[in-house]
């Protein structure tokens, strides 16, 4: 009867096994991760809905996206945002793409900060016509909203922009 070893140190009776390469990690060795890491993806790929992943494979398939997905996240919060109360100041532009919807958000800027995130990851820096919609739900005692949201993506040209 063979021992289990942990994959990376060596050490007997680990306690997780990696998602991807399902070797045997001790708790000091593993690399612990998730879906809730990349929430805001549209469609989050099998290889990074795992739990607990070795350090090799943390490093040559999680870290890369993590990477990209929290710079991708820091450029959907400088997306340029117009509600529709704002129509006045885009009027003029052409709306040929169909709007974003996101819905079940626990709050408006996590609905805004969703669409923001599929704006950059389409390549448009803007959200016109933006508007939300909250729904109370009451679960015994508990009240909560959930917010849905939509807005139609575009790029804007930043020094063409004014404020009202």
């Amino acid at each position: 009867m063979t021992e289990k070893l942990c994959k990376t140190c060596r050490k007997p009776r680990p306690s997780y096994q990696c998602g991807l390469c399902e070797e045997f990690v001790c708790k000091s060795c593993t690399q612990f991760s998730g879906e809730e890491n990349f929430s805001f993806m549209r469609k989050i790929p099998k290889e990074l809905t795992h739990s607990y992943y070795c350090y090799p494979c943390f490093d040559d398939k999680v870290g890369p996206a993590l990477k990209t997905y929290e710079e991708t996240l820091d450029q959907a919060k400088e997306v340029y945002v117009f509600t529709k109360e704002q129509s006045k100041l885009t009027r003029l532009l052409k709306r040929t793409e169909p709007p974003y919807q996101v819905e079940n958000c626990g709050d408006k800027e996590e609905a805004l900060l969703k669409m923001s995130f599929y704006a950059v990851e389409d390549k448009f820096n803007a959200l016109v016509d933006v508007s939300f919609k909250s729904k109370k739900i009451i679960i015994g005692s508990h009240k909560k909203a959930i917010w849905d949201a939509s807005g139609v993506p575009m790029t804007v040209d930043p020094k063409a922009i004014r404020e009202e």
